[in-house]
């Protein structure tokens, strides 16, 4: 299949190259100038590509076109105006036909010093991606590195919340957009498929993506031939930085805490990995079930003072190499970060009586660790660009649950404990190019290569039972209650792309083109586990206390026969448990875009996709040669996309198009993975989802930097996916039913409240909010499963998001200073349906408040402050009985986190 998309790549090269010479196409620079002081356009300011006689002004809108007879390496703008200091700004037009330009120009009688200025041109960045949104032919909502910053997010996890639609899950680590969660979405790096660190989800974490990667996040909810067709809620693509302007090195630290993980008596650390996360070992040392060679402590130790990390390091370097530039951009991160929760864990009978009731308790530490390296040549009209890309991820976790559990003798109680490390690494290498062929020929290659190691080593479980005072073995499964699991995952992926685009030429220079080319997506996967359960033979009391678990189960008393080490496959196999998935999507792609006039775009796609998808498996009691699970599949998937200028700032836009969503490999392999308050399993009978999905948009930008948008959309979907409890805390994933529906509206503003000017400085007041409605709805009809209802919401829709920031900037003399505050809410949403007798589990809205201030000295030295979760709202998750009273199954805190920071940029 490689060397299948390697060839088809070539052939569309070749046959571009092929191509006689066409008559040359318009392209050139756009831009907007602006007074730094008052963010106002300024009129007749002239306009020049230094060393040419190519010139303008701009008009009253403080905007100018200029058109350029061929693409060189490099331009220089100058921007001159009486009374004002002269701008030059240098650029280039390697990825696009135009490039828009902002300009900010400084008063000659202005007093601001050179971080002021500084400042106010990165505000000015901003306003270039509200400009790229007004202009752009799609529905595409942008964040850039400045805006992020600017509004105290640290990461791409933290800027989507910031966008309509779009909220985090707060008992997870993935976003719902539009109601719609993990599977329904895709990510990419660049516009290649990304695949997650973590098995268990489709998408990446993306709080790994600091600031200090990102240029710019965009995220796509209508769908189009260039994205993946697995997606139903939105596509995800991060830019990452990439070196422009002066060299540098900065360096910065940041310490801080979380108010729960500070103020806990017993902060539990487990044995076998560190601060920095190595680990004693990755794989079952196990070879003799006679010997008891596990090398890790039941045991755990404190930890006395946890206290919040994290380090960065990045630079920038610029080569003339021949002919071309070569940009250089570097960084590397690590954060170590400590939590500590308590609450409760509850579960019902289908009457809604208690059945157990515990108090919980998690110490938690994780440490992430990213590095990024990008070389962009660019020589001529073209580039190439490489990039590479390491996320080292581990969660180290402890957890304990006190109390009833499903009582055998009246006052029983139960103490399960659980110790492991979610070890996860992520390696990504991209190689990326752009060509301009000929003036109307354009070619866009990429070719990524993604591998993934994720490892649960040494996860230790113990089950204790108190009953008549004394602590003792819950031993009712053999051992498998008391159990050391050591599970493996390796995946390797390829993502391509070879797109050609080709523009065709009219007297108006309407934008009239048309791409086509080949997406391919390839993915394998292998996944096997061991567990060693341990049999008690002897007497079940504990005779050494509940905290020394080691006197119990250690070399010694497995040779005096107190208890006896077996596997998942019994006493004498080392048989793992697996499956092998592979995924092979091959798709064909086409797009004409036709400007009717200077107001009317129209564009109109279609992809098809080939999808193969098979999963092998093997437990003791199931196979994949009984029960097969396999995906064949070819959709066409047809899009239009139509764009109105109602005004010069004013658009109305509308979308239509049909897109699928595939079960994940989690979801269909049959595995029961066990959690701490719930278990989930696989389903290898799932079938994918199809999705027909609407938009109806109308945007209008005011004045530079503000915005007010209104939104409808509607999505249909055909076999929708969710997951259901079948029995007690056991979770599988079903085809709920026939339909489902999800429609809703978005409001979004950005606004400039307040801007003063006084002898020491200016004061900006800005503000910023979206509000989205969603309405939702599926059948509950499938012949395994019975339901309590016939209808309900889709799993995680919130009928209400509400996103909101205030920003206070002020710009002085030598310094800045710049702070934040920024408001989340999402209402009441199913967390997971109901069955048999159960109803649906609800996870109650929450409302989030964070803080920021960033300030800024003498363009070297930089100073952050970060409070995270200042409400510090009880997460719950709720079912109603059959009394209409809601049993509270699940609630804690998550605790404060606020953090200081210091950078300095050499």
């Amino acid at each position: 299949m490689i060397k299948f998309s390697y060839y088809v790549a070539l052939v569309i090269f070749a046959l571009i190259i092929s191509v006689s010479t066409i008559k040359a196409q318009q392209f050139g620079v756009k831009g907007k100038v602006l007074d730094i002081e008052t963010y106002q356009p300024i009129s007749g300011v002239s306009i020049k590509i230094a060393n040419t006689q190519y010139a303008t002004s701009t008009d009253n809108a403080g905007e100018f076109s200029i058109t350029l007879p061929e693409k060189q390496t490099e331009y220089v703008l100058v921007s001159t105006f009486v009374g004002y200091n002269t701008d030059s700004t240098t650029f280039n037009l390697e990825q696009s036909e135009w490039e828009f330009i902002p300009v900010a120009l400084v008063n000659a009688n202005a007093t601001l010093d050179e971080v002021v200025i500084t400042r106010r041109r990165e505000r000015a960045s901003e306003i270039v991606l509200l400009e790229e949104r007004r202009l752009s032919n799609l529905m595409v909502e942008k964040i850039g590195a400045q805006e992020l910053s600017r509004k105290g997010v640290s990461d791409a996890e933290g800027a989507l919340t910031k966008m309509s639609g779009v909220t985090k899950s707060a008992s997870g680590a993935n976003v719902f957009v539009r109601g719609l969660g993990d599977r329904y979405n895709s990510t990419t790096l660049n516009g290649l498929a990304l695949p997650s660190e973590d098995p268990l989800n489709k998408n990446i974490s993306l709080d790994f993506f600091g600031t200090s990667f990102i240029e710019n996040i965009s995220i796509n909810k209508t769908f189009n031939p260039a994205l993946l067709g697995d997606v139903g809620g939105a596509n995800i693509d991060i830019v990452s930085k990439e070196f422009s302007g002066e060299d540098f090195l900065e360096i910065g630290a940041s310490s801080g805490g979380n108010s729960q993980a500070i103020s806990a008596d017993d902060f539990k650390k487990i044995d076998g990995t560190n601060w920095f996360g190595s680990l004693s070992e990755r794989k079952t040392p196990v070879t003799d079930l006679r010997q008891y060679e596990f090398k890790n402590s039941w045991n755990t130790s404190q930890i006395k003072t946890p206290i919040n990390s994290s380090f960065t390091l990045s630079g920038g370097k610029k080569f003339n190499v021949g002919n071309g530039s070569l940009n250089l951009f570097v960084m590397g991160n690590m954060n170590s970060e400590y939590r500590y929760f308590d609450g409760v864990v509850r579960q019902t009978n289908t009457s809604g009586a208690l059945i157990a009731n515990q108090e919980m308790v998690r110490s938690q530490y994780n440490v992430s660790k990213t590095a990024m390296a990008n070389l962009k040549y660019i020589f001529g009209k073209h580039y190439v660009a490489f990039n590479s890309m390491y996320i080292g991820d581990q969660g180290q976790d402890y957890g304990q649950n006190y109390g009833m559990n499903i009582p055998e003798e009246d006052g029983d109680i139960r103490l399960w404990r659980r110790q492991h490390v979610v070890d996860n690494h992520l390696l990504v290498n991209q190689l990326l190019s752009k060509l301009e062929l000929t003036d109307n020929w354009k070619l866009d290659l990429g070719v990524g290569y993604n591998y993934v190691a994720a490892n649960e080593p040494d996860r230790r479980t113990t089950n204790l039972l108190f009953r008549d005072g004394n602590y003792r073995f819950y031993n009712n499964a053999n051992g498998a209650d008391n159990e050391r699991y050591y599970s493996e995952i390796l995946e390797k992926g390829w993502a391509l792309k070879a797109i050609a685009t080709y523009k065709f030429d009219n007297p108006q220079d309407l934008d009239r083109k048309i791409e086509f080319g080949y997406n391919g997506n390839l993915i394998t996967r292998d996944f096997d586990v061991r567990m060693f359960y341990h049999n008690v033979l002897g007497d079940l009391t504990v005779t050494n206390g509940i905290d020394d678990i080691n006197s119990s189960f250690n070399a010694n008393t497995l040779q005096s026969n107190y208890f006896e080490l077996g596997t998942n496959w019994g006493r004498t196999s080392f048989e793992p448990n697996w499956y092998k998935a592979k995924k092979d999507i091959h798709s064909a792609l086409a797009v004409a875009t036709y400007q009717f006039s200077e107001k009317f775009t129209g564009i109109l796609g279609v992809r098809y996709d080939k999808i193969n998808q098979d999963i092998e498996y093997k437990l003791q009691l199931r196979s994949s040669t009984v029960d097969p699970s396999i995906i064949d599949k070819n959709y066409i998937l047809p899009s239009l996309n139509l764009k109105y200028a109602l005004t010069e700032k004013s658009n109305l836009r509308a979308a239509a198009s049909m897109s699928y969503t595939l079960p994940q490999f989690i979801e269909l392999a049959p595995f029961q993975n066990t959690f701490a308050t719930f278990r989930s399993e696989g389903n290898p009978d799932l079938i994918p989802v199809e999705n027909t999905n609407f938009d109806l948009k109308w945007e209008l930008f005011p004045s530079s930097g503000e915005l007010i948008s209104v939104g409808v959309f509607y999505k249909s979907m055909k076999n929708p996916i969710a997951r259901v409890e079948t029995i007690n805390n056991l979770m599988n994933y079903v085809n709920i039913g026939s339909t489902a529906q999800v429609a809703g509206a978005e409001i979004e503003i950005k606004k400039n409240l307040l801007r003063t000017t006084t002898a020491y400085g200016d004061n900006v007041l800005a503000a910023g909010a979206n509000v989205s409605y969603l309405y939702s709805d599926q059948e509950l009809k499938t012949p395994a499963i019975q339901f309590v209802e016939e209808r309900s919401a889709l799993q995680g829709a919130s009928p209400l998001l509400v996103n909101a920031d205030v920003s206070y900037l002020y710009h002085g003399s030598g310094w800045n200073l710049t702070s934040s505050l920024v408001a989340n809410y999402f209402s009441d949403r199913v967390f997971m349906i109901g069955t048999t007798s159960f109803k649906n589990v609800i996870e109650k809205g929450v409302p989030t408040l964070d803080f920021v201030a960033n300030a800024a000295i003498a363009n070297k030295w930089g100073v952050n402050l970060r409070v995270r979760n200042m409400l510090n709202p009880k997460i719950n998750l709720e079912r109603e009985t059959d009394f209409n009273e809601n049993i509270v199954l699940e609630s804690y805190r998550r605790g404060v986190d606020a953090s200081i920071g210091v950078s300095y940029k050499f």
